[in-house]
């Protein structure tokens, strides 16, 4: 049994602003710490739980989070961008099943601590009309390899999004978000405590657990948060604008949509905010 960890940062227990989640923030060095372990807690139990392999993917901005020398030596860490797959590195690797650690709600979502969804500039992702954030992104990507997601970690909210969209998942909420920057954080031990018993009962019912798939033609439709960042991202070939700040793009299937997303967000990523 092969297991893939995609570890994010915001929904990490004790991390609630940017001060945690931004590389130059004054708390920055904490949350990778509590991140390293937190994802620990994940490594222990699928190894308990009878994984040969794990495959860390370190999935917060551009992957050099966490600490390798802290990380537990039996996993392999995926570190680094830009990579094809992004958060999801490695799942086209003989994966049997994904675990999330440290996710946190989509953009827009209240009572959801530093919610977003890639770019600051996405406002909204719908594939098929299905509105999803990080979570449905990642897991209709694992969907498509024919892996599915087992498990998570992260706020209250952000567990609630994926138990509604993935039946059946196991959850670790380790925080109770106030709004987009506060929470009601549990100590780091008792965080480790529920990840590590999330990941050990979704490895012990593993075959009840379905890939997330759309089989059919992908429509994807992205809002920005500001008509000329649509401009930009029309540089993209095959996207049309269906409204100021929208586009749409249409894939045969959700491996191609993902990397018109992605490709999107880069070309944000390389223009002044306007």
């Amino acid at each position: 049994m092969n297991i893939l960890i995609s570890a994010d940062i915001e929904g990490i227990g004790s991390v609630v602003r940017s001060e945690h989640s931004d590389i130059q923030g004054r708390e920055y060095s904490q949350a990778r710490r509590l991140m390293t372990e937190e994802v620990n807690a994940a490594v222990q139990a699928a190894f308990d739980g009878g994984a040969a392999q794990v495959m860390v993917v370190d999935a917060h901005n551009v992957g050099l989070n966490l600490l390798p020398e802290s990380l537990d030596e039996r996993a392999r860490l995926v570190m680094g961008s830009p990579r094809p797959l992004a958060m999801m590195e490695g799942v086209d690797r003989g994966i049997d099943a994904v675990c999330f650690v440290g996710y946190h709600g989509m953009a827009g979502t209240a009572d959801a601590a530093i919610a977003h969804i890639f770019h600051g500039r996405v406002a909204e992702l719908k594939f098929n009309g299905l509105n999803v954030g990080e979570i449905g992104l990642n897991a209709f990507l694992a969907g498509y390899f024919k892996v599915p997601v087992v498990m998570i970690s992260g706020d209250e909210t952000a567990c609630r999004e994926a138990e509604t969209l993935i039946p059946g998942i196991e959850t670790a909420a380790v925080k109770e978000s106030i709004g987009a920057y506060a929470g009601i954080c549990l100590h780091p031990s008792r965080c480790r405590e529920l990840i590590y018993n999330a990941v050990n009962r979704a490895l012990s019912h593993l075959d009840t657990y379905k890939p997330l798939t759309i089989k059919e033609e992908v429509i994807m439709e992205v809002r920005l948060t500001t008509a000329s960042s649509v401009d930009r991202a029309l540089r993209l070939p095959g996207t049309h604008r269906v409204k100021g700040d929208a586009l749409i793009y249409p894939a045969p299937d959700f491996l191609q949509a993902f990397k018109g997303f992605a490709a999107i967000t880069d070309l944000l990523e390389l223009v002044p905010f306007i």
